[in-house]
This record gives structure tokens, C-alpha cells and sequence, in this order.
């Protein structure tokens, strides 16, 4: 592309008056041909040494949104503060976006604005994302839970970043053994499976590993296929042969109004939300158990606040947490995109797709299972790095050697083990 080529000449032309300003140091040969001089300084300011001195060629990423609320407002500081002047990266965003044509005109547009490359996070529109950025020689990014489904083999499609749904079966299960898993008690649990009923991936596989989780801490069997419970879409109970009362309640609307009822009957001391419940339930289950003066350990999928922050560090009527447990949803993959993004621009575009010549997959960090205020403090802490990733960490993950399994496997270490004895240090 012209812009590219107008860059690179405007940096060695660059590399040679910096020569020039700061003088000969001794060498006779140094001085003997200028052409050779300014050469070795334009390899130098590129790649795997670029990367090792924190020396990166400007580029430009467009982000193109799906919202601009208090997470996305996190990011954008994070990445206009701290990860872009780190790499050399201004960012542009656009205004919240719910459809394929205005992310198109968006990108159109970045592209005429001097873009180098794209991110999205219309998860349903990625892959007609990468065609557009295709047409225009511009690397892409997609966020999502799912894999590439069209045009994985078009040369700019980088990869497709974000959590895979899994994930968040694994970190439910990992709260609800945590919360009720030792404690020997027998339980009647509420899972609000959310919108698994509409096929809503992370929905079905946080219900399905709470019903896994249940399986394994009392040893039962279900009368029903896992999968089947998971995407009900009426009220049911899983029925077991140890008599366990699981009941799941699919849907989200109105939930105080519809929940409360089954609250109400008593029957229920475990309650777990596939989405963020606690915005809409936590009220009324408080005055569930002060009404009936029980403890009702509550686990929800939430992001860190001020609101969440208060119940995990709260006490209920009955002195327990008000929030026993919670899922998180990671961010790592919105830094694993701008370092792909980076490394593809410093040319090396390879080690960020797949050896089979398709875009990578890469889901990094899977969402955070929290079951204590201690841990929970130590990962909301103000002084956490965006997505726990120093600046540090993300220079260590860009030059000629890196690839996209490395970048992968640095985010599958972010667990909260891991983190919390990072920053406990």
C-alpha cells in the first residue's frame, strides 16, 4: 500500500539524520558509505530488535465497538495511557455499534482516516468484518467465544480472540465446588441458565459446568442429558438419583418478579446466574433470608464495580457474604489483539495465523472463578494492570520469534491463582 511505503521511507530517512545529529563514534567505516549506514539503522528500527528496545514504527488500530460502557471506558484508558504509548499505537473507536453495515462504513472510514488495522467486538459480524478489511489491506482482529466461520483464510484475517465458551463451564464449576463443594451440607440450587434456550454459548457452557460441578460434589447421575437441562426453554428440575433438589429457570426478564416466587418457597440455599443476577436478584434474596431467616450462598457472573465490590465485602442478615461467588469475565483478549496487531505490522504477519494458512484461534484467558473477598480485593485492586498484563509482559510478547501460541499461552496463565500470587508478591 502507498501509506505503508510512504512510512517506511519517512523512517530511514528518520534513522539517518538521527545518525547524523548524534555523530561518528570512532569507526572509519562507519562513515564510509551513508546508504550503508542508513540501511543498518532501518533494520535496526524493525522487528525483534525494534520490539527488545521499545522502538515500534507508529501505526494506527481502529476499534470498532459494540458498546461504550464502563468496561469498554476501562479498556480505552488502558489503552490510550498505558499499552499504546508502550508500542507505539494511537487507537480510534467508534460509537457503539449493533449491525454489519455500520461496522463496515466504520471501518471504510478508519481505512480513509489512515487506519493500519481493525479490532471488533460484534462478535456475529467478524467474519464479514475481515473480508472488509480484506478489500482494504488492513490486519483484523475479531473478538468472540466461537471460531471463524468465513474467510479464516483471507491473508489479513490475523485471528479470532475471546474466551472460548468452555471457559466459562470450567470457572463455574470451579466456584460452585469452592462455595458448597466441602461443606457436606445437601443443597437446593436455582441455576438461572440466562439465554442458553436462544443457543447463547457461554450461557449453555456456564450452566452445563454448574450441572457437571453439581454431578461431581454430591455423585449423582442425572435422569437427562447434560445438554439437554442446560438449553431448557421452560423451568425444570434435573432430576437425579440422589434426590438433590437442581432446579433451572431459563430466560432473563423480570427476573425479581419471576424468581422470587421459587425463592419464597424456601427450597433453595444455593442461587447461581449464568449473566449478572445480582443487579436484579440481590434484593430480593436478602429479603428471602432475613424473611425466613436462611442463608442463601449466591454466585453470579459480574464484572468488578463498585456495586459488586460492596456485596463481595458485605455481610447478609445471617453474617455470610452477601456475593459467595463469582465469574469474571476476562479482557485478555482485547490485549492479545493489539499485540497480534503489532507484530503483524513489524512484519510478522505468519507467526500470528495458523500454519495451515487460516486465521489463528486464540482464547487465552479464561473467565476468573472468585469464591473469596481476599482474592476478589487483590484482582480489583486499583493497582492490577488493565487485563493483569504489565507493560513489561506485553514487550515481552512482541518481536520475530513470537507466536500466536505463545500469546495464547501467556493469557491461559492468567488464572486467579496465578494472578493473585503475582501481585501478592
Amino acid at each position: 500500500m502507498k501509506k505503508r511505503m510512504l512510512t517506511s521511507a519517512v523512517a530511514m530517512l528518520t534513522a539517518a539524520s538521527m545518525l547524523a545529529a548524534c555523530g561518528a563514534t570512532g569507526s572509519e567505516s562507519a562513515a564510509e558509505t551513508e546508504s550503508d549506514t542508513s540501511s543498518a539503522a532501518t533494520e535496526e528500527a524493525t522487528g525483534e530488535e525494534a520490539a527488545a528496545t521499545g522502538e515500534f514504527e507508529p501505526m494506527t488500530i481502529a476499534y470498532a465497538t459494540n458498546a461504550t460502557d464502563e468496561v469498554f471506558a476501562t479498556m480505552k484508558d488502558a489503552f490510550d495511557n498505558v499499552i499504546g504509548p508502550a508500542l507505539n499505537i494511537e487507537f480510534t473507536y467508534s460509537e457503539p455499534l449493533s449491525d454489519t453495515g455500520a461496522l463496515t462504513t466504520f471501518i471504510e472510514n478508519s481505512y480513509a482516516a489512515g487506519a493500519d488495522a481493525v479490532i471488533t467486538n460484534l462478535s456475529s459480524s467478524i467474519d464479514q468484518a475481515a473480508g472488509v478489511c480484506e478489500d482494504l489491506g488492513l490486519y483484523f482482529v475479531g473478538i468472540s467465544s466461537s471460531d471463524a466461520v468465513e474467510n479464516a483464510d483471507l491473508p489479513h484475517y490475523l485471528s479470532v480472540a475471546g474466551a472460548s465458551a468452555e471457559g466459562y463451564g470450567e470457572s463455574y464449576a470451579s466456584v460452585i465446588k469452592d462455595v458448597i463443594g466441602d461443606d457436606g451440607e445437601e443443597h437446593g440450587i436455582l441455576i438461572l441458565s440466562g439465554a442458553a434456550a436462544y443457543g447463547a454459548t457461554s450461557f449453555i457452557e456456564g450452566t452445563a459446568g454448574s450441572l457437571r460441578a453439581l454431578e461431581e460434589v454430591y455423585g449423582l447421575t442425572y435422569t437427562e442429558d447434560i445438554d439437554t437441562l442446560a438449553t431448557t426453554a421452560t423451568q425444570i428440575d434435573a432430576e437425579n438419583d440422589k434426590g438433590i433438589k437442581i432446579t433451572i429457570f431459563p430466560g432473563m426478564a423480570d427476573l425479581a418478579t419471576n424468581v422470587s416466587p421459587l425463592l419464597q418457597t424456601g427450597e433453595y440455599d444455593v442461587v447461581v446466574g449464568t449473566t449478572n443476577i445480582y443487579d436484579s436478584l440481590g434484593v430480593a434474596v436478602n429479603e428471602v433470608e432475613e424473611a425466613l431467616d436462611m442463608d442463601i450462598k449466591f454466585i453470579t457472573r459480574a464484572t468488578f464495580n463498585d456495586a459488586i465490590s460492596a456485596a463481595f465485602n458485605g455481610t447478609d442478615s445471617q453474617g455470610s457474604p452477601v456475593i459467595d461467588g463469582m465469574v469474571c469475565n476476562g479482557t485478555y483478549e482485547n490485549v492479545s489483539a493489539v499485540i497480534m496487531l503489532r507484530n503483524a505490522f513489524d512484519g510478522n504477519v505468519d507467526n500470528m495465523r495458523d500454519s495451515d494458512g487460516t486465521c489463528s484461534r486464540v482464547p487465552g484467558m479464561i473467565p476468573l472463578a472468585i469464591s473469596s473477598v481476599e482474592d476478589y480485593n487483590t484482582l480489583s485492586s486499583a493497582d492490577i494492570p488493565y487485563s493483569f498484563v504489565t507493560t513489561e509482559d506485553i514487550l515481552s510478547l512482541c518481536g520475530a520469534d513470537v507466536t500466536w501460541q505463545d500469546i495464547d499461552e501467556f493469557g491461559a496463565s492468567l488464572t486467579t491463582e496465578n494472578i493473585v500470587a503475582k501481585f501478592s508478591a
